[in-house]
């Protein structure tokens, strides 16, 4: 009788974690609180118009790369999946000049040493790491291919200052790299793609990926990949229950002593421990009081909401517990979003940025905006001839706190927000007079939106904003005391998003494969000694008879 498997959360990671799990042998159960499957990784209807609200592009897209094995065997992409192939990554526009970073660098390159020529040392560094980086996503078969790329690299920076040079971007902000270019525009170009605290290489990592072709669109969008990996679930046997939330997971009250092998190594070294007083988990609880058996619990869920609500905080890593409310070393953030209907393809944008009058949102102040086309991702989007345009702003946690407060009041919550909106409806129609009375409001929504639908902590939907060497940019998958309880979540691996999501479920799986197998090891061990000890405690009563 296989050993059965209950994931909570049916997001990219949860899913991934079934898929896995489902061709290892397991029984798998998925309980999801939404009456969608996704997740952040989320798609709607308004109308006859589609909001897509994750996938800008998708790592993984160029064939045999790692990641696209993974999403592969997932059934997220396949090699006969179409792709939207975007010309340009972003544009941005400041004191009435553009500059766009193109799939083609060498066009790149051009135009931006055309706007500054006086910036031609950081420009050519930018170029290239930005070629590097594409460079090393290519395909290679062993260690040895990819020493020889590197080695075959042509940089414009002398090769024994390469490393250092590249720390620079790793190590430095967004907002600090930005000043070492003298041009404004190319300034704006690193403090407009993300958030302020991430670190600058984001860029640089995030154009590569664009420039080998790694990070295109696949057909369907979000809600696309979603419905395959589903599928690929169901079909290979496991059961997807959708609305309904688990309110905890229940635990044993008998503790036992187990050995530190046991747990991996990993978790051993981070609670620095050599034996565990561990708990099982006998399964979960819904909240409708149902209770569900399982052998393993997979948590595929807010890691805040699974230490705060499924398990006590005193089972969280350390750094975890350690978090307070809104002191939080490690920063998080995320988005006020709209969303605009548009008589018309709109052609003028793919992904732009540009300045405009200042607007408050929640404790933010904006004076400039991003607005992104969606008219790219096929009909489904809007009906021919009109698009959807939807834009994006940075929200951190005393906006999560406003919005929240503010929801406590819905009527006042959803006047403010709708107010909001149409203030950068007006920002968009300064910039685009020409489709004045054309554009539409058709959804808003705040951080708190976030947290309401898919329990993120004050909203966020990326993981913490972290370096590689950050206390939480690598938490373990094991679960401090207790033995059959493991986290499949973008939070446990820099650099979050949605290939770490899907990549953590074949890593807590192969986890638990490995417990199984030392489980089974340790039992046929056992067996054998007994064996052992019974043939000698007959021969030492037989020898014992013969003395006598």
């Amino acid at each position: 009788m296989s050993k059965k498997v209950v994931i909570v959360g049916a997001g990219l990671a949860g899913l991934s974690a079934g898929i896995y799990a489902r061709q290892a042998g397991y029984d798998v159960e998925i309980y999801e609180k939404n009456l969608e499957a996704g997740g952040c990784c989320s798609a709607w209807k308004r109308g006859p118009y589609t909001i897509d609200n994750c996938i800008h592009w998708m790592t993984g897209t160029l064939k045999d790369s790692m990641q696209y094995k993974i999403w592969k065997n997932l059934g997220a992409l396949s090699d006969d999946t179409k792709y939207i192939k975007r010309e340009s990554f972003l544009s941005c526009e400041y004191q009435g000049q553009k500059i766009t970073l193109w799939r083609d660098i060498e066009r790149t390159k051009k135009e931006m040493l055309e706007l500054s020529p006086e910036d031609e040392k950081e420009i050519l560094r930018f170029i290239d790491y930005t070629r590097l980086a594409s460079t090393l996503q290519q395909p290679y078969e062993n260690f040895t291919e990819v020493r020889n790329a590197f080695n075959d690299f042509n940089s414009y920076v002398p090769r024994s200052k390469l490393l250092t040079s590249v720390f620079e971007y790793v190590f430095k902000s967004s907002t600090d790299m930005a000043k070492q270019f003298k041009h404004p525009l190319l300034q704006k170009l690193f403090t407009d793609f993300m958030c302020k605290d991430y670190e600058s290489y984001w860029l640089v990592l995030s154009y590569s990926i664009f420039v080998a072709n790694n990070g295109d669109i696949p057909e369907g969008g979000s809600a696309g990949v979603v419905e395959r990996m589903v599928k690929t679930f169901k079909d290979l046997g496991g059961k997807l229950y959708l609305g309904l939330p688990v309110s905890k997971i229940v635990l044993s009250k008998q503790k036992f002593t187990i050995d530190k092998e046991v747990f991996s190594k990993r978790a051993v070294d981070y609670y620095k421990v050599r034996k565990i007083t561990a708990r099982n988990a006998e399964g979960i609880l819904l909240v409708d009081e149902t209770f569900v058996e399982a052998d393993y619990v997979i948590c595929a869920c807010d890691i805040f909401y699974t230490f705060g609500t499924l398990l006590k905080r005193k089972y969280a890593p350390a750094s975890i517990r350690r978090i307070k409310h809104g002191k939080c070393k490690s920063p998080i953030y995320s988005s006020f979003q709209t969303a605009f209907a548009v008589r018309g393809e709109m052609p003028e944008v793919d992904q732009l940025t540009f300045s405009c009058r200042p607007v408050n949102v929640a404790k933010e102040t904006y004076d400039r905006i991003c607005v992104k086309n969606y008219r790219c991702y096929g009909d489904y989007i809007a009906p021919k001839g009109e698009t959807v345009i939807q834009v994006s702003l940075v929200q951190y946690v005393q906006d999560y706190e406003y919005w929240h407060k503010l929801r406590q009041q819905p009527v006042l919550y959803k006047k403010k927000k709708n107010e909001v909106a149409h203030e950068i409806l007006t920002r968009i129609e300064e910039r685009f007079p020409e489709y004045r009375g054309k554009i539409k409001l058709i959804d808003c929504w705040t951080p708190y939106t976030y947290h309401r639908m898919n329990n993120c902590y004050y909203g966020a939907y990326m993981r913490f904003i972290t370096t590689a060497t950050n206390r939480n940019a690598f938490l373990p998958i094991d679960v401090k005391d207790l033995r059959n309880v493991f986290l499949a979540s973008h939070w446990l691996r820099y650099p979050g998003g949605i290939p770490t999501a899907s990549a953590l479920g074949g890593v807590v799986v192969n986890r638990i494969k490995h417990l199984d197998e030392d489980q089974i090891i340790r039992t046929k061990v056992k067996k054998k000694l007994q064996k052992r000890r019974k043939q000698l405690e007959k021969q030492y009563k037989l020898a014992e008879e013969i003395t006598s």
